[in-house]
């Protein structure tokens, strides 16, 4: 159950069956049609034989005016347009002079362009932060407030290309007059076409990460894309609704709505020697990017995020898994994958609780309605509830589906009644949104709503586990409050690495590393020793805590915020164990544990 149709149509593909010979027909017939269309909008000349090419990646860098002296400046952070991943001082450069493109091993160095001959700092920028600085008089400013002045989202020039070439292979060049032309064909032919074409004229609300948009000018959900893209993107749509058999198009359309990810002007270069191209969503929020990567939106040689790279790698991939799933097991110190017989993540869904109960081949039950109300289920009729409930304000989930959802709605508006909202509706959602009105009291009622319908589908001898992630005592004293409230004990908990220490939300910060896993049973079905007198009870918190460290320092590093958070969580798990609160105040207790 989720009450965002965004997940809630995610994930009934996740389940429903699908012939892998039947994706594949539907993905070549898209191959042999509207592919082509899509790849002219990608030509350009070959920098070496002049034969025609296809762009791969155009960097891209927004441009504003400078307020003092109206000449245009750069949003440039360096010269250097993207790092090496593995290789310390490696990566791609253009000269501020002739703007030639050109790898070099050399970046902690002055540079000297083997086209001009111009010595440059690679470090050298136009932008810092929320400020830019002036190429031509010098003179330093907010960029907001210089977009303010324009009232109109940011423009955007060509910084380099790289190419592929049937013969020559690939490359590195500096766009050439042709692709300055080509490219204002291609605006030219989306302003005459606009009216036609298939794409989202929803404006963007207000809200925590959508005034990130706003600010910048941002008015409506397509400008995030430009005119390359939507015409794209406008053909690939339409050839998908053309598809008959519905459950195929709705694959193939969750394949599209992925590709959205990574063929915006939101995206960013995420250096070479990886996958070229960081997608929209790397920060979990909407930070218009200085210095954006367009990819080729079909693809090419498996090129990052293009249509069909992504239809092999994700989509047939991931139904090729559901229909035989593998564990990994360790043999000898090396993963072996294993593959668990008689299991597939997939089934047809049933209609209701009565139909997923008696029918033997309907093993799923999926339903897109708010939690709180699981009035369908009886009571004590459930073995197991597994969630991952929201993080209190961790994540806007309705603001930053919004934007897949406006393009999902164009083909699923007349099939499913959800879809026919202009927007997500977050009226229920269980965060804490000030943008919305939604305080930490809204959030701790409806997740406390929610854990007491979970008490009461659940069998006296049932589980609920989820996962929870904050490092903010305020998120951790309002699980603990909702689920005391509503009838459970957390009785067991277990710290589980959750984002990659090279991820965007972590990479150089001090951000929580761990997922806990909360194993919560009903506070009837649950006994122990009673707890020592509260004074005592920071040493509890203490010596359990100390216990996880020790276990995690083989393998991780701990920081400071991670010490505080699994302190929080195992002060949690001691609150809900407690017969009477530990203190008058309510959960004050769990910040001064």
């Amino acid at each position: 159950m989720d009450i965002n149709p965004v997940a809630w149509f995610i994930v009934k593909k996740i389940v429903e069956p699908v012939s892998l010979r039947a994706l594949d027909d539907a993905y070549l017939c898209l191959e042999q049609t509207v592919a082509s269309e899509i790849k002219r909008l990608y030509e350009t000349p070959c920098p070496r034989c002049a034969g025609q090419a296809q762009a791969v990646y155009t960097y891209w860098v927004k441009t504003i005016n400078c307020r003092l002296c109206g000449e245009k400046v750069p949003l440039r952070k360096s010269m250097i347009v993207c790092q090496h991943m593995g290789k310390p001082h490696t990566g791609l450069v253009t000269c501020p002079r002739c703007g030639n493109p050109y790898l070099s091993s050399t970046l902690n160095q002055r540079q000297r362009c083997p086209t001009c001959g111009t010595t440059f700092d690679p470090r050298e920028r136009f932008s810092r932060g929320a400020w830019y600085i002036c190429p031509v008089c010098g003179a330093r400013d907010q960029i907001i407030q210089a977009l303010r002045d324009e009232q109109e989202s940011p423009r955007h020039a060509m910084v380099a290309m790289y190419v592929h070439c049937p013969i020559c292979g690939n490359s590195y060049k500096k766009p050439g007059p042709q692709d300055l032309d080509d490219f204002a064909r291609i605006r030219q032919m989306f302003a005459e076409r606009e009216k036609d074409l298939l794409f989202p004229r929803t404006p963007i609300p207000p809200g925590y990460n959508t005034n990130q948009m706003l600010n910048y000018n941002y008015r409506f959900w397509f400008q995030m894309f430009n005119e390359r893209q939507l015409l794209g993107l406008s053909a690939l749509l339409r050839a998908i609704q053309t598809i008959e058999d519905q459950n195929v198009r709705e694959f193939i359309l969750l394949l599209f709505s992925g590709t959205l990810e990574f063929n915006n002007m939101f995206c960013s270069s995420k250096g070479l020697g990886t996958g070229a191209i960081r997608h929209l969503f790397a920060h979990h929020a909407f930070i218009p990017a200085k210095e954006p990567l367009e990819a080729n939106l079909w693809g090419v040689n498996q090129s990052s995020g293009g249509f069909s790279t992504l239809y092999h790698a994700r989509l047939r991939q991931g139904k090729a898994y559901a229909k035989q799933p593998v564990e990994r097991r360790l043999v000898n110190g090396k993963a072996v994958k294993v593959r668990i017989v008689g299991e597939r993540i997939e089934s047809v869904l049933a209609g209701s609780f009565e139909e997923l109960i008696s029918s033997p081949e309907k093993h799923a039950l999926l339903l897109n309605q708010s939690s709180a109300h699981l009035t369908h289920i009886p009571d004590s009729s459930i073995d197991a509830v597994i969630t991952d409930p929201p993080y209190l304000d961790n994540v806007m989930y309705s603001e930053l589906s919004d934007f897949f959802y406006v393009w999902l709605r164009l083909a699923l508006k007349d099939a499913y009644p959800q879809f026919k909202r202009q927007l997500v509706n977050p009226e229920d959602e269980a965060i804490k949104n000030v943008e919305q009105g939604k305080g930490t009291l809204f959030y701790q009622a409806t997740l406390t709503s929610v854990f007491q319908e979970c008490e009461r589908v659940l069998k006296d001898e049932g589980l609920l586990v989820f996962t929870y992630h904050h490092g903010s005592a305020e998120a951790w004293d309002t699980l603990a409050q909702s689920l005391k409230d509503a009838g459970f004990t957390i009785v067991r908990l277990w710290p589980v690495h959750a984002e990659m220490d090279v991820g965007v939300p972590i990479l150089g910060k001090q951000s929580v590393k761990f997922d806990t896993i909360l194993v919560c049973r009903k506070k009837k079905a649950f006994s122990r020793e009673p707890l020592p007198r509260p004074t005592s009870i920071s040493e509890l918190v203490r010596e359990e805590v100390q216990q996880m460290i020790q276990m995690l320092k083989k393998d991780f590093t701990i920081t400071e915020i991670d010490h505080a958070s699994l302190t929080l969580a195992v002060a949690t798990m001691l609150f809900t164990q407690c017969q009477t609160p530990l203190l008058p105040s309510r959960l004050v207790s769990i910040s001064e544990v």
